[in-house]
């Protein structure tokens, strides 16, 4: 399944675990393709190898469901950018490549996904919801490898590093959605931002 989850369990999963990420991956596909209004829940359930009425046992609703696609594609994000800052050097240059790496990584493996956490429809999320935390840190972890970049002459000043942040991410967005491949992208990016070797 395209944009299927790549993650490996920390820990044996249980069969409840299981059936939880292939109703996951489902509907991160489902969404992706026909938006949270037409995604239907006999397709999920098709698609994850369940009956329509079990995917209660795991979500309340469907806009639970929705709910719980979005946090999972923002969560693996934030967990693709944490890898990436576990580097011997700390050097801003070094962890801003890393972040653009990391970033396009999550845009490859987890295609389905980054479509649903990239609508713009979701922006308007409660502002309570657990999507709306992840996603608001992940943009500030961005901000902070930006203004870092900036500080030392890695990227120009000026720029608030949030308006720099948002034109980084929405290029990268952009290329990774269009099918670019992350590495060619990245490389772009980079001699773009006219980042030293």
């Amino acid at each position: 399944m395209r944009g299927a989850s790549t993650e490996e369990p920390a820990a044996p999963a249980g069969k409840g675990d299981l059936t939880r990420r292939r109703i996951l991956d489902a509907a991160a596909a489902e969404i992706a393709r026909h938006g949270p209004a037409g995604a239907s829940l006999g397709a999920i359930a098709a698609a994850a190898d369940l009956r329509t009425g079990s995917l209660y046992f795991h979500f309340a609703s469907k806009q639970r469901l929705v709910e719980a696609v979005l946090e999972e594609g923002i969560s693996a994000s934030l967990r693709r950018l944490d890898e990436a800052m576990v580097m011997p050097s700390g050097a801003p240059v070094d962890r801003l490549r890393a972040g653009v790496h990391a970033h396009l990584r999550a845009l490859a493996e987890l295609s389905d996904y980054a479509v649903v956490v990239l609508a713009p429809r979701f922006t308007d999320q409660p502002e309570q919801s657990g999507f709306r935390a992840l996603r608001r840190e992940y943009l500030r972890r961005w901000a902070e490898l930006v203004a870092d970049a900036q500080a030392d002459g890695t990227l120009a000043a000026g720029p608030e590093p949030g308006e720099v942040r948002d034109l980084l991410l929405g290029a990268l967005n952009a290329a990774g959605l269009a099918g670019q491949p992350p590495a060619r992208t990245a490389e772009a990016v980079f001699a773009l931002l006219r980042l030293p070797a």
